[in-house]
């Protein structure tokens, strides 16, 4: 990810006079063969500084410091932060300080307060842009004067003082910067992150060939072990062992998500489809690893290759929950989990949040064409013997993409019910008028708890007008995305049983005043074990967020969720929005509290794996709106971590 939590707990802030002075009237220095008063050399910062496991810009090591303010004058410490994990844990292990019963209490009395008895926080070293900050957690409220009084002595007291600038990390931090007048040296974001080369997204191990891929990756033409170098950010990509993008990622893209609920590596290698060492390589069987700081791309031997396939897990095959006894269109908003069986999981879900309006949650209108009328499609048209004995032909797998593609257009040029039809049309027009509605995919084979299916089946807008034959060839477009050759291999691999995959019809009013689209994960990607939280990624109509090409990335914000007071920490800018808010610090904690009541909703169904509800809305209207537009669950994975999350 882009991006890490980290920086929301150990990377907190503080304030001290701006010259050293004798410590009198408290505590005295405590002697601990784990801090030091100084880092006078790169020795110095080497034995305090940690590489975090889960960090939000990759190559960077962080120190933590503590200023004791109990006494008349403050006391310096800079942390071995491999040791201590949060300043709470040196305040208590190190300065025998056990005042505060948690985390929580410590976050009160120390970053909210001007009276405090600890000014803490972190010197961050950004090794590609060869840079040094000090930086906040993003709810300190530590004022401006305290800011600049931090800065002049943590820059007294280190090798690289005449570098160091102050990074912020939210608006609150923004405002202080303002109240200085350009008296505080800050580090820019746009500067830290330009310079970066390498961006983790889903990390891993894997083994397989090393391929290049100049252009959209072709479905037939790469198998899952294959490690995938593509020159851009894919639209789709196949089944393959790991990815390795030359131009940087939005977090919550379709090949991050797919990527993530297959388990397999993901990441991002400035320029890499030109890079020598890996051109080096190619063709040959390598082994990848994408780690929260670095990565390793290398030559390969078979035997350990072997040895790593051997670990792969043999999946008992998957019946998809199948009821065709229901005929009727069903309301959208009638639906619940347990409909999944007769309109499959996307509608269900929808269905959920339906039930949520009363709780601040805002859903399109729409109606379920349920899977009854799918079957009955191929069962009129005799496409059903086709497809049983298309499953049944020995070596077909091996290459089906023009079995799949005959399959398709057979159930798009046949004739579909005409009382279907005539029922359709009405209640399209009386969900829409003069409007348009969306014609949206929902399987039993999609967003379920270990396999969400993200991208694979099709969706298609039409005027709430349109021609019986407009909207036949809209309801044979999506069924017939059942044999999408993606969506065939995903479930191949997952060993789904194919026969049984029905596809439902979600009919929705179309949301066509909306000025940004977003993606949400109700959990924090980046550092689980003590730290809840949402990432929200948004981005400018007109510019996917979960497709975004060459460097478009989106508009990125954590909001811890376990802190007493939330302040959004923003992670990035739009690459598209001039500089620009996309969203307020208001909207976003309103959008925070309609995630969690979502992420609470879900929990029950939060099966095999799954810890987070991934979920996409719109920002529509002129009083800026979240319409939620999907959810499902959502697997995410966090390294170093034992016994916390699927690995």
């Amino acid at each position: 990810m882009v991006r890490n939590a980290l920086l929301a707990l150990l990377l907190a802030s503080c304030g001290a006079p701006s010259t050293p002075r004798p410590h009198g009237g408290g505590p005295a220095r405590v002697e601990s063969p784990h801090a030091a008063a100084r880092i006078d050399d790169e020795a110095t910062w080497q034995a305090l500084a940690s590489r975090p496991r889960n960090h939000h810009v990759a190559r960077t090591t962080v120190v933590k410091f503590v200023f004791d303010l109990r006494g008349a004058d403050p006391v310096l410490y800079f942390a071995e932060s491999r040791r201590y994990e949060s300043h709470y844990d040196f305040v208590r292990e190190v300065l025998g300080d056990g005042s505060d019963r948690d985390g929580y209490a410590f976050y009160d009395r120390v970053y909210r307060t001007e009276e405090r008895p600890y000014l803490v926080g972190s010197i961050v070293r950004y090794e590609d842009a060869g840079a040094w900050t000090f930086e906040l957690i993003s709810g300190d409220t530590l004022s401006a004067p305290r800011i600049l009084r931090t800065l002049e002595r943590l820059r007294d007291a280190t090798f690289f003082g005449s570098e160091l600038r102050f990074r912020p990390t939210s608006d609150v931090h923004l405002a202080r910067v303002a109240e200085l007048g350009g008296r505080l040296p800050v580090a820019d974001d746009e500067e830290l992150y330009g310079a970066l080369r390498y961006q983790p997204i889903q990390l891993g191990e894997a083994y397989g060939t090393l391929r290049f891929v100049e252009g959209a990756p072709v479905r037939g033409e790469l198998g899952p072990r294959d490690i995938v170098v593509t020159d851009e950010v894919p639209d789709d990509l196949p089944l393959c062992a790991a990815l390795v993008t030359s131009r940087f990622q939005a977090p919550l893209a379709h090949v991050a998500v797919l990527s993530g609920n297959r388990g397999t590596p993901d990441m991002a290698l400035r320029g890499a489809i030109q890079d020598p060492a890996l051109r080096a390589l190619e063709g040959q069987l390598v082994r990848v690893e994408v780690g929260a700081q670095d990565f390793t791309i290398e030559a390969a031997s078979e035997a350990d290759a072997q040895a790593f396939w051997a670990r792969e897990v043999d999946r008992p095959t998957f019946q998809p929950p199948l009821d065709v006894s229901e005929r009727a269109l069903l309301d959208q908003c009638g639906l619940s989990f347990d409909s999944v069986p007769v309109a499959g999981a996307k509608a269900a879900n929808m269905g959920v949040l339906c039930g949520l309006r009363d709780r601040g949650i805002q859903v399109p209108d729409g109606f379920v064409v349920p899977f009854a009328h799918y079957m009955a499609h191929l069962r009129r048209n005799r496409l059903d013997r086709r497809m049983q004995s298309l499953l049944r032909r020995e070596g077909w797998v091996d290459d089906p993409t023009d079995a799949l593609t005959a399959l398709r257009e057979a159930i798009a040029r046949a004739p579909v019910d005409p009382a279907l039809l005539a029922e359709v049309r009405a209640r399209i027009r009386a969900l829409a008028p003069g409007g348009r509605v969306r014609l949206r995919s929902s399987t039993n084979a999609e967003d379920l708890p270990g396999f969400n299916g993200a991208g694979l089946y099709s969706s298609m807008a039409l005027d709430a007008d349109a021609s019986d034959e407009a909207i036949a060839d809209g309801l044979r477009h999506i069924w017939a995305s059942v044999w999408n050759l993606g969506a065939y291999q995903e479930r191949q691999h997952y060993r789904i049983d194919h026969a049984r995959v029905a596809m439902a019809v979600l009919v929705q009013v179309s949301i066509d005043d909306a000025s940004a689209n977003g993606v949400a994960l109700t959990q924090n990607p980046y550092d689980p074990v003590r730290r809840d939280g949402v990432l929200i990624n948004i981005q400018r109509t007109g510019a996917s967020v979960t497709g975004a090409h060459g460097d478009q990335l989106p508009e990125q914000w954590l909001v811890l969720t376990y802190l007493p007071a939330r302040e959004p920490e923003l992670l990035a800018r739009s690459s598209l929005a001039g500089g620009d808010a996309l969203l307020s610090r208001e909207e976003v904690l309103a959008f925070t509290e309609q995630l969690e009541v979502v992420h609470q909703t879900f929990r029950p169904r939060m099966t095999d794996g799954s810890n987070a509800v991934d979920v996409e809305m719109l920002l529509a209207g002129e009083d800026r709106h979240f319409v939620f537009v999907q959810a499902r669950p959502y697997r995410v994975v966090w390294s170093g971590r034992e016994g916390v999350g699927p690995q």
